[in-house]
């Protein structure tokens, strides 16, 4: 089931947002808010005098009935044969109905891409040293002569010091195991100098594994409920994990070289890739 604990989905006329998420304007980033929230609605006669139109936004930021049960059938159907398109169409409601389509998904996992570029800005400092703070990093950790996995605990410490909320904690764990498997397939890269190329793939995986970690908490019952053999349901979600890893991968070769606004770049990455899973 992975690092994140499941739900059952939040009730109707709950909140699609969770409560300890910071408001960020009406539901949603700069990249957009739900669906059908665009700038260029025409607001109804008299909805700002009246308030109809501040009513009409809080019931389209409330949660439908059963918003996850369509994914949870599709998942169910490729838990037990192996189908990818029902996982396609599982993660593809998951988006479109659970999480209230991908620009509003986008603007709730907003911590997953501060945090995945969080984790870059600081490989990238580790690598450059061009203020104190990294260069009495880089020369603390080659004085303690640290090991990898304790190299990557410095690292999530440094880019991610604050935890407590469910995202925040998910993206941390992401960040880790994005690092853990990035040096597992690399063995002899320098952590401490990483290439662009590097930073992005740590950065992408990052996402990829926090959208993992989502749908894992919105969709974790149904591993649960079905009386499936353990070890045939850990191979389904290794292979659901790799196909949300290739998506993300495509959208990160999109957005092209590295820039030097990482949270433009992870949220990019991020949008884009539930775009991508959003599509029937």
């Amino acid at each position: 089931m992975g690092t994140s604990t499941s739900s059952s989905g939040g009730r109707a006329g709950s909140p699609l947002d969770p409560a300890w998420l910071p408001a960020d304007g009406a539901g949603g980033t700069d990249s957009g808010a739900g669906e059908g929230q665009g700038d260029d609605r025409e607001p109804a006669d008299g909805a700002d005098q009246d308030g109809q139109g501040d009513a009409a936004t809080q019931r389209e930021d409330l949660a439908p009935s059963r918003r996850f049960a369509p994914a949870r059938t599709s998942l169910s159907t490729y838990l037990r044969t192996g189908d990818k398109t029902h996982l396609g169409a599982a993660i593809g409601s998951a988006v479109r109905k659970g999480m209230g389509g991908p620009r509003r998904a986008a603007s709730t996992m907003r911590r997953t891409a501060q945090g995945a570029a969080a984790v870059g800005e600081v490989l990238t400092g580790l690598r450059e040293r061009d203020t104190p703070q990294f260069q009495n990093l880089v020369q603390r950790f080659q004085t303690e002569g640290l090991s990898i996995q304790d190299l990557i605990l410095e690292v999530i410490k440094e880019a991610l010091p604050s935890s407590g909320s469910i995202d925040e904690d998910s993206v941390q764990d992401a960040a880790t195991e994005a690092l853990s498997e990035f040096f597992e397939q690399h063995p002899d890269a320098d952590p401490l100098a990483l290439s662009d190329d590097q930073i992005q793939e740590v950065v992408a995986v990052t996402i990829a594994n926090d959208i993992m970690h989502r749908l894992d908490q919105q969709l974790g019952q149904t591993y649960e409920r079905l009386k499936l053999d353990p070890v045939q349901v850990q191979v389904r979600r290794n292979e659901a994990k790799e196909y949300v890893k290739a998506v993300v991968q495509v959208e990160r070769e999109r957005a092209g070289k590295l820039p030097t606004d990482l949270q433009t770049f992870a949220s990019s990455v991020l949008a884009s890739a539930l775009e991508v899973f959003s599509e029937p």
